[in-house]
């Protein structure tokens, strides 16, 4: 039997629904509030990509941002979230090919991103996708719970490709 197959589009406001049923899925407590999501989902600077499954299902989705940091535009992933029932299946990766995409197409030199140091397939992901752990931020997400920040460059190459 041949595996589900999903397609990447556009998220937006009238996805805002279950985009954040999907973050609390994914997220609990450390979930984006509603109207968190709401502002990314409505901010210009924002970009956002949904995967959906061939009979309809969010299976995932991604919010980035662009960012001006020294003089420079970074893109910024504020949240990534894959269904537990659509994990291993290629998604986030396709996500975040998606989103790089997008974020060299405006002109970004690099992506940055924060992840839970106990996040292990989300680290492993991130490693895969050629990002370097940068430094630790102790207590990021509360005490004792700290984080890694990541950053990729965007090779010259994919930003001159636009």
């Amino acid at each position: 039997m041949a595996s589900p197959e999903f397609r990447i589009e556009r998220a937006g406001p009238g996805d805002l629904r279950e985009l954040h049923e999907l973050e609390v899925k994914c997220f609990g407590k450390d979930a984006y509030s509603k109207a968190t999501l709401r502002f990314l989902l409505t901010d210009s600077r924002c970009i956002s990509f949904k995967a959906v499954m061939d009979d309809g299902s969010l299976a995932g989705f991604i919010i980035g941002r662009l960012e001006n940091i020294g003089g420079k535009t970074v893109g910024r992933i504020y949240t990534i979230n894959v269904d537990p029932r659509f994990r291993r299946m290629g998604i986030a990766k396709a996500l975040m090919k998606k989103i790089e995409a997008e974020f060299a197409a405006w002109g970004c030199v690099e992506i940055i991103l924060e992840v839970a140091v106990d996040n292990r397939p989300a680290l492993e992901l991130y490693r895969s996708l050629g990002f370097k752990f940068t430094r630790l931020l102790k207590d990021y997400y509360g005490p004792g719970r700290h984080a890694y920040e990541a950053k990729k460059l965007l090779s010259e190459s994919i930003i001159r490709s636009r």
